[in-house]
C-alpha cells in the first residue's frame, strides 16, 4: 500500500466530491467492504450511498459551498483529513435544520482505516452536526430576544 496515493485518494473525496459534486471520487476511495462507524438510513444500503448521499446534502444546502483540507496525514494503515466547510445556509435542509440564509462553518475530524489496497476499508468522524444544530439554536436564541 502506498500512503501517500491513500491521502491523495481521500482529499479526492473532500475536494472533487464535497467541493465540486464528482461523486467518482467516493467510489475510488473506498475498499467494496467499507463500514462506518455508524448505522446508516434505510435507504443508504452502505457506506458509498451514504457518502454520496452526505455529498448531495451539503451541495444542496449551501450552493456557494467551499471546501479547503486544514490538514492531511497518512501513516501505517491510517489517513487523517481536518476539514473546513463553509457556505450559505440557502438551499434545502442541512442536517435537518431548514435553510436560514446564514453563513455556516463546519469543521469535520475524519479517520479513515486502509485496506491492503489503500482504500477505505473503516471510517470514524465528527461531521460536525452538532455545532449546526448549536449554532441554528443560538442564532434563534438572539433573535427571539
Amino acid at each position: 500500500m502506498d500512503i501517500q496515493q491513500a491521502k491523495i485518494r481521500v482529499g479526492r473525496v473532500f475536494e472533487d466530491g464535497f467541493g465540486r459534486g464528482d461523486l467518482s471520487a467516493v467510489d475510488a476511495a473506498l475498499a467494496p467492504t467499507a463500514v462506518d462507524r455508524h448505522a446508516f438510513g434505510p435507504d443508504e444500503p452502505d457506506i458509498a450511498t451514504h457518502l454520496k448521499g452526505a455529498i448531495a446534502m451539503f451541495r444542496s444546502a449551501m450552493p456557494d459551498l467551499d471546501v479547503t483540507i486544514g490538514d492531511l496525514f497518512g501513516e501505517g494503515d491510517r489517513v487523517a483529513a481536518r476539514v473546513e466547510m463553509r457556505g450559505t445556509h440557502t438551499g434545502s435542509p442541512l442536517f435537518g435544520i431548514p435553510a436560514s440564509g446564514l453563513p455556516v462553518f463546519i469543521e469535520q475530524f475524519h479517520v479513515i482505516e486502509l485496506d491492503d489496497e489503500g482504500r477505505g476499508a473503516r471510517h470514524r468522524a465528527n461531521v460536525g452536526a452538532d455545532t449546526i444544530a448549536l449554532e441554528h439554536a443560538r442564532r434563534n436564541a438572539t433573535m427571539d430576544e
